[in-house]
């Protein structure tokens, strides 16, 4: 069905919203549950768990983060192989699986089996046509399209923060987790049925794309989401915890998050508008350079929860744009490879960066900082972007020196 659908559909139609709007909802669902975390993070680190290291629990969220990403090769090239709405519905079930085992856990290590690694596998099934969607179905409109689909994420985020804490308060942690996997499994298994491919599945010989990793621009690309995912997690995973340091509760923890993600809908729409305008890599280096110069003196010097709230609103806006945007600078740089493959690839550095991100930042937070300020958590995360910056500043320069696209230099 898939195939006879979609494969008359021409680029930049009415059409391709239908699926990057479902992209957009299911979004939601994928990224809420990391872009959320904070509200478990907090809650574990400070009632759950207590005496607990934070290095230890911050397992949970990073093996959310690696398992989704890491293994996104796999399932991106699964995807292209069988078509996107199947690898989405195997997704589904998963996600909504790891959440009831979730509710059923009292121990550490049965959480980073359920909530991280299961649902982690889960999320990369729904991610891997996810990812290819909006790039697939437009060319003029990419960066917007791009945008629309990935603000789900961060709406999942806004809403997902504020109903989980309600439904912990209320109902309680177990009861929270199972509401979590009936949503999960309602709502993205119907927004599956509206996952039309453009380009239909072709067979093929490898899973891997090995000849793209011959090309500097991937790796360029890879080592950019590498340092982007080190330093991106530490607000969203800590913010919470410097709400409790400066007098704060576990609800305004929660009400940062809601913040912080509101801000998220609104900069990747607006900076998916303007990398159509003045070109993606340009969009991504100025948003880069942006939330390091916005995180680390407003997260450093702040005082009271009035701080806070402008460096979840202000970060929002300018912090997430490289997930908007490197999708759409990957199909532009390498439209004639298998897309969900190639996207997949790059997502194992995602992987990667979170992994080494949120061990670090619980480390330094655990040994260094000793929990009483996250002082040289905030410079560690600030200075991974600001290399995730200047990595995106010699992709600029190699693109423009090598002339490989010249449509696409007209608007870097």
């Amino acid at each position: 069905m898939d195939k006879a659908r979609s494969s008359v559909r021409p680029l930049d139609g009415a059409f391709g919203w239908i699926p990057t709007l479902a992209v957009m909802v299911n979004s939601m669902f994928i990224f809420g549950a990391s872009n959320s975390y904070g509200v478990f993070s907090t809650y574990y680190l400070n009632e759950r768990f207590v005496g607990t290291p934070a290095a230890t629990l911050s397992w949970i969220g990073s093996l959310i983060t690696v398992c989704m990403f890491g293994l996104n090769a796999l399932t991106g090239a699964l995807a292209d192989r069988v078509g996107y709405r199947t690898t989405a519905y195997i997704g589904t079930v998963l996600c909504t699986a790891a959440y009831v085992l979730a509710s059923f856990s009292t121990k550490v290590w049965q959480l980073m089996l359920t909530q991280g690694v299961l649902f982690g596998v889960g999320a990369s099934f729904l991610l891997a046509p996810s990812n290819s969607i909006a790039p697939q179905w437009f060319d003029r409109h990419r960066g917007l399209a791009s945008g629309v689909a990935t603000a789900g994420s961060s709406l999942g985020g806004l809403w997902f923060a504020a109903a989980t804490q309600t439904a912990m308060d209320s109902l309680g942690f177990a009861w929270a987790l199972r509401i979590l996997g009936i949503l999960t499994f309602a709502v993205t298994g119907t927004m599956n049925l509206l996952y039309f491919q453009r380009v239909p599945p072709q067979p093929r010989k490898r899973v891997f794309e090995l000849q793209v990793a011959r090309r500097l621009t991937f790796w360029l690309i890879a080592l950019e989401l590498l340092a982007a995912y080190t330093g991106h997690w530490a607000v969203v995973f800590y913010v919470g915890t410097t709400a409790r340091q400066v007098g704060g509760t576990l609800q305004d923890g929660s009400r940062l998050l809601v913040v912080l993600n509101a801000g998220n809908v609104a900069g990747r729409i607006l900076t998916g508008f303007i990398a159509d305008k003045f070109g993606s890599i340009n969009t991504l280096l100025a948003s880069l350079l942006l939330t390091a110069a916005i995180e680390m003196p407003l997260w450093l010097s702040a005082g009271g929860l009035a701080p806070l709230y402008v460096l979840c609103v202000l970060y929002g806006l300018v912090s997430s744009t490289f997930i908007s945007l490197n999708p759409v600078i990957v199909a532009t740089h390498f439209s004639t490879s298998p897309l969900s493959s190639v996207m997949g690839m790059t997502n194992m550095f995602s992987a990667l960066g979170g992994l080494l991100g949120n061990l670090c930042q619980g480390a330094i937070y655990d040994g260094i900082d000793r929990h009483r300020r996250l002082t040289h958590t905030i410079i560690f995360s600030g200075a991974s972007i600001l290399v995730a910056g200047a990595v995106t500043l010699a992709l600029r320069t190699h693109i423009i020196r090598s002339g490989s696209n010249r449509r696409f230099l007209q608007k870097i």
